[in-house]
């Protein structure tokens, strides 16, 4: 397998906190507030992002967009190489402030092997069933679970909305895997569509692990993921940084 290819298929664009790269998460925006009432719920509002990514040398281009409505959202990732093609989705429903996952599919083909995957979310995600494989479903699914990707939306509604602690439990086919994340500060960083104020959130992770990722989320560009690094555990480190933004249909840029 090419080197660029094993890059993109082993860490599948920077699992876990992107099964894919995401990471990328999503466009939040607040509804109108009164003096008297409490801000209200944030929102997901459609929205495309198209990211640059660097992986061991390696330029990868990726694309995320969200769709639909809160009976049924649907967030796609794309990310294609000269040498691999990955594509996953997922559908959940919204109610409030909570995310329910319907269903999750995930491909990837080029050099290699092939590999196909799709979750169904049944009896409001108290039963994970794979579909191609019966015998890794979840019969007694935990509460709040979520897939590989609505859970980066769950992280991105949180954030914006100051929910303490940011813990997940992620359908990972037959496993249940936990992340958990904490906001380190606030960031300036530097786009291909202007400087942005940040809010920076790491992965936590056990004493001593040598894997770090970050993730910078962009208040003014309505919590809109805007860069994420990953270190492994080798010293490798893997970069994806934001470089076109569309919420609502609407372009977005910071450049004077």
């Amino acid at each position: 397998m090419n080197r660029c290819t094993r890059t993109i298929a082993s860490t599948s664009f920077l699992l876990p906190f992107c099964t894919t790269v995401f990471f990328l998460l999503g466009s939040l925006t607040s509804a109108a507030q009164t003096s008297t009432q409490p801000a209200a719920p944030r929102v997901l509002l459609p929205f495309t992002a198209t990211y640059e990514a660097k992986f061991s040398g390696f330029a990868v281009k990726a694309e995320r967009t969200l769709s639909g409505n809160p009976q049924s959202w649907r967030l796609d990732f794309s990310a294609h190489s000269m040498f691999a093609k990955i594509e996953e989705y997922s559908r959940f429903a919204q109610e409030g402030l909570r995310l329910i996952p319907q269903h999750y599919d995930y491909q990837k083909s080029g050099l290699g092997r092939d590999r196909h995957t799709a979750l169904s979310f049944e009896d409001d995600g108290k039963r994970v069933v794979n579909i191609y494989n019966k015998s890794r479903s979840i019969e007694k699914a935990p509460a709040n679970i979520q897939d590989k990707i609505s859970y980066q939306m769950q992280l991105a509604i949180d954030v914006a909305n100051g929910k303490q602690p940011l813990k997940y439990l992620v359908a990972d086919g037959k496993k249940i895997r936990e992340y958990e994340f904490e906001v380190a500060g606030k960031e300036t960083v530097k786009t291909p569509m202007g400087e942005i104020e940040t809010i920076k959130v790491q992965r936590i992770r056990d004493e001593g692990a040598q894997r770090v990722t970050n993730i910078w989320f962009a208040p003014e560009w309505n919590y809109a993921l805007v860069k994420l690094m990953q270190r492994e555990e080798n010293g490798k480190s893997y970069q994806i940084t934001l470089t076109k933004l569309l919420i609502d249909g609407k372009e977005i840029s910071n450049k004077k």
